[in-house]
């Protein structure tokens, strides 16, 4: 009995934790699918880009997402061949991948991936939302920039002192999310310039 509720409680505190769930997500919002035509269109477009999945990765993720209750698969007959389950989205997973799409990545190193697959499906399933994502992603941005700033200058850089490669890893940090905002903005350019032409 111990075992169980053990087990229980494991699969309560069970949450999504990969980038590929959001991503079986999102390519499910657009229809019912089978897990390796999930694969094939992660693998063979922009998606395969972002993020690396190999077909046993896939099918665990299919499972945990079940088990959630963000999916739900029915068994197709497929005549001579094996049979085969088709997933589809429930209203949970629909709402919680909803929610998802709508925020912004707290910290820049997030945006290599996890904005990346937002954008990918935002452009997709939500387009007039495509230029709200990009203005709230700058300014989560901004705000960890500043963060950044204000831990830089409450400390001198000496090589001489221990926290020496702190500072360096700091003003490293700095640059990046600058860069990351030089991007953002030019992104933002031309979402205006499509929605204009």
């Amino acid at each position: 009995m111990m075992g169980i509720q053990a087990l229980n409680q494991r699969d309560v505190k069970m949450q999504i934790s990969e980038p590929a769930e959001y991503v079986i997500l999102g390519l499910l919002t657009t229809r019912s699918m089978h897990g390796y035509e999930m694969f094939q269109l992660i693998e063979g477009g922009t998606l395969g880009q972002i993020i690396h999945l190999e077909m046993s990765q896939m099918y665990a993720f299919l499972k945990k997402l079940e088990r959630l209750h963000y999916i739900e698969a029915e068994v197709e007959s497929q005549g001579t061949r094996p049979p085969r389950k088709i997933f589809q989205l429930t209203a949970e997973g629909h709402e919680v991948f909803r929610q998802w799409i709508r925020q912004p990545v707290e910290k820049p190193r997030d945006i290599r991936i996890l904005f990346l697959i937002k954008l990918y499906f935002v452009q997709r399933v939500q387009p007039a939302q495509l230029g709200t994502l990009v203005e709230q992603q700058i300014k989560a941005c901004q705000s960890f920039l500043q963060h950044l700033k204000t831990r830089q200058q409450t400390t001198t850089l000496q090589p001489d002192d221990a926290a020496f490669l702190d500072q360096v890893v700091l003003s490293s940090r700095i640059y990046q999310t600058q860069a990351l905002l030089e991007w953002l903005s030019e992104l933002q350019k031309g979402i205006q310039h499509r929605v204009l032409t």
